[in-house]
């Protein structure tokens, strides 16, 4: 587990008040919970009375009641806050299951890891709504180290962007952006021709922002001129067995003059501007390859 670090879990929508959510947090098991009031807490999704997982319990006004033994955990600080065998006048034992530090912001739930200070950027600070969204979950079968790797060696494996051709032809080298790794890989709109003519008519740039460490990639496709077309956060977490946990939102800007009229009337029509595959190709995987990954991984061992 990565120390001090903060990930996106989970939709804010997800998780209603007086409800739970099993997760996975960079491998951690974690229980989400809202209180009646609307706050968010997550704790270790294990009773420290019987080991037993706590997500399936009910949301008391002391906390998350665990469905076993019925020992009720304080959401922020992850104290036992009640025992119903106990009489009133029992003193309750220091049982404790380990909370984590919760934010939302945008959309996104966010959970802090770790034993390292807390930054003050969450990674959902990079995304902000400018149209409709279009959000979803999933667990892919592809390690999280893996995933990251692919966004930049091959988006178009993860991704697609209906309409369009990511080609292979990169656009300038791997930049670094503080925390993240940015490249710019040419595309087109489909029908219109691959090859020569895109190296000299340059249409589209699929703009990869992918993490030395954590989970925010943030993936835009922009016209010749940089206008963003599209925009979403598909954000990354090691979830169990060498899976990858996945959580995205996204949206398509306003404009795009110069796309084609299916692109446009598939966007009157309400249809979603991109797909997150959770079934993930492995051959085209393995076909792959390891390019601009490979800085990231150098630049990733500098970081450490």
């Amino acid at each position: 587990m990565t120390s001090g670090q903060w990930w996106i879990v989970a939709l804010s929508e997800q998780l209603a008040p007086g409800k739970t959510l099993a997760v996975v947090c960079d491998g951690a098991q974690v229980a989400l919970f809202r209180s009646a009031a609307g706050e968010a807490f997550a704790l270790e999704d294990r009773c420290p009375h019987r080991r037993v997982l706590l997500s399936p319990g009910q949301v008391r006004p002391g906390g998350l009641q665990c469905p076993y033994h019925g020992w009720t955990f304080d959401g922020a600080s992850g104290l036992c806050t009640d025992i119903p065998n106990l009489r009133r006048d029992e003193k309750i034992p220091p049982a404790a299951a380990r909370a984590y530090p919760v934010a939302e912001l945008n959309g996104f739930i966010h959970v802090h890891t770790g034993t390292g200070d807390m930054p003050g950027t969450l990674p959902g600070a990079a995304y902000r709504a400018a149209g409709r969204e279009f959000t979803g979950t999933a667990v892919a079968a592809i390690a999280f180290a893996d995933y990251l790797d692919v966004m930049l060696d091959g988006p178009e494996c993860l991704l697609d962007f209906p309409g369009v051709t990511i080609t292979d032809f990169f656009i300038g080298d791997p930049r670094r952006d503080g925390t993240h790794l940015v490249l710019d890989r040419g595309a087109v709109w489909k029908g219109r021709g691959p090859g020569p003519a895109f190296v000299r008519d340059h249409p589209l740039l699929v703009r990869t922002r992918v993490p030395l460490a954590g989970g925010d990639v943030v993936v835009e496709l922009l016209d010749a001129a940089e206008r963003p077309l599209v925009t979403l956060l598909v954000a990354a977490s090691a979830n169990r067995r060498g899976t990858t946990g996945l959580v995205w939102r996204g949206f398509a800007h306003a404009g795009a003059q110069t796309a084609p009229p299916g692109w446009r009337l598939r966007r009157l029509a309400g249809a979603a501007p991109f797909t997150v595959r959770a079934c993930i190709d492995g051959r085209a995987i393995a076909a792959l390859e390891a390019a601009p990954s490979r800085e990231r991984r150098d630049l990733l061992e500098d970081v450490a």
